[in-house]
């Protein structure tokens, strides 16, 4: 994904990146930018119930440089992700058990505690040592913040 950035988008997104995280650890809602600390988010959320990602900095709308005007201009990016999706090696993976856990409720309200259940069963504390794990957690907050 990081690839079909341009430098100039790879930089900045990866500077937003760092600030967001700087940002929620200010804020309480991770403690650290520290990969177990995103595990151990998920696993507070699960084990409690309660969560609250209470924030201003906005990050999706800091992000929005990525969306192409013309939709065929993600193209290679929609290809990549799909031939991945192919692999033998995704159908073996947490990620892929993880993903047919959350098709499998679509039709329920998937709140963040069982957004957060499903995750801890399935990936592990270093999962999150890989950036697109990250990113997807910092969307996630974003997408439920208060």
């Amino acid at each position: 994904m990081i690839d079909s950035l341009t430098e100039e988008e790879k930089e900045k997104t990866l500077i937003i990146f760092k600030e967001y995280e700087e940002h929620l650890v200010e804020k309480g809602i991770l403690e650290s930018r520290e990969s177990i600390s995103y595990w151990k988010f998920y696993k507070n959320i699960a084990d409690t119930g309660t969560y609250d990602f209470t924030n201003n900095f906005d990050f999706f709308e800091k992000t929005e440089f990525l969306e192409r005007a013309d939709p065929a201009d993600n193209d290679y990016l929609y290809d990549c992700y799909n031939n991945l999706l192919q692999t033998e090696k995704y159908k073996q993976s947490r990620f892929f058990q993880f993903s047919k856990e959350m098709e499998s409720l679509k039709k329920h309200k998937i709140t963040p505690v069982i957004m957060a259940k499903i995750t801890i069963k399935h990936l592990r504390k270093e999962d999150f040592e890989l950036d697109y794990y990250r990113f997807l957690t910092l969307g996630f907050i974003e997408k439920n913040k208060i």
